[in-house]
This record gives C-alpha cells, structure tokens and sequence, in this order.
C-alpha cells in the first residue's frame, strides 16, 4: 500500500445521549484526535448532543434525515466517485451499500435471546446484521468473547475477517478520590441501561436480605420496572437515580461501598472497569466475558441465582475492611490493561486490512 486512505467514520452516534456504543464510539474520536489521526465524521444535520466534545473534529454534515434511512439509504451517495478511503462505523451496522467499510459488532444479544427485545428491534437486526457483515472489508468487536459468538452465530465469516478491540477508559474522567470515601450512607451502586439481560430484577430481589446498606441503580428505570417490580413494593433500602452526568456517576463510584454487576450477557462490561478505575471494589456475574474483562479484580456469583448474589454481597459487606483495598489495588492494576491508545491503533490495523 503506497498511501493510508482516507478515513470517514459513520457519526450518526453524535445526534444520540450517550450510552455505551455511544461512548465507545466518541473515546475512539477523541483519542485519534488526541493522536494527530486524521479523521472526517460524516453526520446529518440533526443536532448533536451536548454530551460530546467535536471541538478540533473534523464534521461533514450531509443529508436529510437522522434514521436508519439517512445510514442506509442517504449517507452512500457521499461516497459516489471516491476513492481511497475506509468508512468506520463504530456504533454498529453502518450502511450495507457501501463496501469499503468496517463495521462493528458490539454483542449478538438479540440471537441469543430473542424475547430480551422488541420483535421489531430483532427482526431488523437479524436481517440487516448478516448483510452488513457480508459487505464488509472488516469487522471489530469489543471481546474475544464476541468474536466467538460472531463465528458460532455467522459462520460463514472468515477468521481473519474479524479482530479484537478491546473498549477502555478515560482515567483523565474516572478516577480515585480518596476525600469521597466514607462519606454519608454505606451503599453499593449498579450502572447500566436497563434492560431484561442486565438481570436488575434479581438483584433487587437479592437485596431484600441486605443489611446496612442500600442499593443505588443508575439508568432508565422505565424500561424494566413495571407494576410487577419488587421497586413498586417500596423498598427503602433501593434507590432509583436514573440518568445522571459523567460528573455525578464519578462521585458516586468513588462514594460507593461497591459497584454490583449482575448482567447474563455482555459483549464487553464497561460499568466495571469505570468503577475500578474510581476505586470502588467489583461484585459480578460469573460469565465468561466478564472474567474476560475483570480477571481477578471482582468477586463472582452466579448471576442466575439470587442466593448467590446476596451471598456475595454479604460477604463482601462483612469484610469490606480488609477486602477493599486489596481489591482496589487489583481493580487499578486490571484497568491499565485497557487504553484507548490501544484501541485506536486496532482501528489502524483494520484499516490497514481494507487496502490489503
């Protein structure tokens, strides 16, 4: 290859609040812009989102519509008549009709478990998902646990069309403040956007036999506490935060007892390293993407039985003094595993591989 071509990189995500697609997507901006990697984000003209920071970003607005129809339909004529060039979708499929392209895969929840989403949700992503991989150069994804379950569930893609990059942190963001600890109510904290996989209901069912300590969930509360929630019974020891800044969930993994992690299934599991790089001890699943990311930073149970999560939890609480410092120091040393300086330079090796 005589030149790198040039990169576009599918910023749709920047019209959309951040979860944690959205952030993987941004950090992998901001570090190449941090790294002198030139880079144009191609978006639609809806507003983007104050959440992020483009300053010194490369932006293409282009046209009409915010939708799939802008990503599928729209945002292919942009390429009509270039060369030389990769686009980069970050947040997911990307357009189908443009083939020099890398598209990411973050987790195939959906074909694992259908009934955990709305049937139109999983209609879509089972027929567009394949498609979209197909028409690739190149395909990432965020664990060597997703890259196993991308061959198990598409087969028909090569091995070598598929490669590792793994999410991070922003310890610039998330990081230790010893002034927070021990201040007001003993609680631990659970982050995620909610939703059947996150197993929240039987966490807050495992909480009932906890005491001293009370339960902090953050995120949209919305979609998973209905009328049939344990919540609805008025339990006081939970406490439902909803969506909170960047700012405000630092300060509440530095204040927390412990951060809790009660997922059945993942593509990666950022939440955990956020709390070890804040220095707050991890309970979780015991699934393997999990280990994958936490290694021996955590405290496992069986995300499937609620005995085992309160057990956990309890014996963790009855130790805390001489378990969380041990455990803050092993979640510190797990979390330098992950930087985004390495991610971007896995992007540059799947671009690399586009022009083969």
């Amino acid at each position: 290859m005589s030149k790198r071509p040039k990169i576009y990189i599918n910023g749709r995500f920047l019209t959309r609040k951040m979860t944690g697609v959205e952030r993987f997507a941004y950090s992998i901006c901001r570090t190449m812009r941090r790294m002198s990697q030139p880079f144009t984000l191609l978006c639609p003209h809806a507003p983007i989102q104050d959440c992020y920071d483009t300053d010194g970003m490369d932006i293409v607005r282009y046209g009409r519509g915010n939708s799939h129809v802008w990503e599928q339909l729209v945002l292919p004529f942009f390429f009509i008549g270039k060369k030389d060039y990769v686009l980069c979708s970050f947040t997911g499929l990307g357009t189908i009709l443009v083939g020099r392209k890398i598209m990411t895969i973050h987790d195939l929840s959906f074909l694992e478990n259908p009934k955990w989403f709305s049937r139109g949700y999983y209609m879509w992503y089972k027929v567009m998902t394949p498609l979209a991989a197909r028409t690739s150069r190149h395909i990432l994804t965020v664990s060597q646990f997703s890259k196993g379950e991308i061959h198990r569930f598409y087969p028909f893609l090569s091995r070598d069309k598929v490669s590792v990059a793994y999410s991070a942190v922003d310890t610039n963001c998330f990081k230790p403040n010893a002034g927070a600890a021990g201040s007001g109510e003993t609680f631990a904290l659970t982050v995620s956007s909610l939703d059947p996989r996150k197993n929240f209901a039987r966490l807050v069912e495992a909480f009932k036999g906890v005491r001293g300590c009370k339960l902090y969930i953050v995120g949209n509360a919305n979609r998973v506490f209905g009328s049939q929630s344990a919540l609805d019974e008025g339990n006081p020891n939970i406490r439902l935060l909803g969506r909170v800044s960047d700012e405000e969930l630092v300060n509440l993994y530095q204040r927390a007892a412990c951060f809790i992690f009660p997922s059945v299934y993942e593509g990666f599991g950022l939440p955990p390293l956020e709390a070890m790089a804040c220095g707050c001890p991890v309970l979780a699943s015991d699934i393997p993407v999990v280990r994958e990311v936490c290694a021996d930073a955590a405290m496992y149970f069986n995300p499937l039985n609620i005995d085992s999560i309160r057990h956990t939890i309890k014996k963790y609480l009855e130790g805390m003094g001489q378990l969380k410092p041990k455990m803050q120091k092993r979640g510190f040393d797990n979390v330098e595993r992950f930087r985004w300086e390495k991610v971007v330079r896995d992007v540059m090796v799947a671009v690399e591989k586009c022009v083969e």
